[in-house]
């Protein structure tokens, strides 16, 4: 199921299907098939680059932001994967576009808002030779903001969203936590807690990483320059969307 989750995301690209209109177009001979792929091409291409069309879809679709009131406070904090790379040839790790989810962690336990942070994510790529582990690089990042090691719970064998619940699972019966702050980007957070609570953990959602915001989908002549950052968005949003079906199958 990992194999095939990773072929089904590599398909989910607006981007890719577009080039392969264009190739079919270079490939047909037929001057009526010809015609419409040209036309589909270039209707894909309006649609998906367009950023005012997925800023107010991805805006409408992502959980909204959680304030934490005085005195709310939870036992563990579970920090999901997906904020770090690993650089080959330099054999180092290094924060993503999505490392508000580690600041939001770290802003979490020192405002007293969470007692320990549960890291849950070990290698998402196919092959893994170099034996980087991002659990053990965000802890290690996590020690250097000031936070005890003690309080650090390292989960490093998940490979996705489900495996992070199964094993977060296992961990936080084992520590006796009976509440949890469940911590992931926005676009994220809906499939996330299905996931979470279809495992057991009765988990309050806390999302981060927000990359469109309300005043993003205000419309302006701009809004209908085409952008690569919106077939990016597209990506992953329909990412999310296939996850969603897969779970209620």
């Amino acid at each position: 199921m990992f194999i095939i989750s990773k072929i089904i995301g590599f398909l989910l690209d607006p981007f890719l299907w577009i080039l392969l209109l264009v190739l079919a177009y270079m490939l047909v001979h037929d001057d009526v098939h010809k015609k419409w792929l040209k036309r589909i091409a270039i209707l894909f291409f309006l649609f998906f680059s367009n950023p005012f069309i997925i800023d107010n879809i991805w805006n409408n679709y992502q959980a909204k932001p959680v304030d934490l009131k005085a005195g709310s406070n939870y036992d563990v904090g579970i920090l999901l994967g997906g904020m770090a790379g690993y650089d080959v040839g330099l054999q180092k790790g290094f924060f993503g576009p999505a490392a508000d989810r580690f600041i939001q962690a770290a802003r979490l336990y020192h405002t007293g808002h969470i007692r320990k942070i549960l890291v849950s994510g070990g290698n998402a790529m196919m092959v893994n030779k170099k034996g980087y582990n991002e659990a053990d690089f965000v802890a290690e990042n996590l020690q250097q903001m000031g936070i005890p090691g003690k309080d650090i719970i390292i989960e490093k064998n998940a490979r996705n969203t489900i495996e992070n619940a199964a094993f977060s699972k296992l961990l936080l019966d084992s520590a006796g936590s009976s509440s949890s702050l469940l911590i992931t980007s926005a676009i994220h957070m809906p499939r996330a807690m299905k996931i979470f609570t279809k495992a057991g953990i009765n988990a309050t959602p806390f999302p981060g990483n927000y990359r469109v915001l309300p005043v993003d989908t205000e419309f302006s002549w701009g809004s209908l320059i085409p952008t690569q950052e919106a077939f990016s968005k597209w990506t992953l949003i329909l990412k999310e969307w296939v996850g969603l079906v897969r779970l209620a199958n």
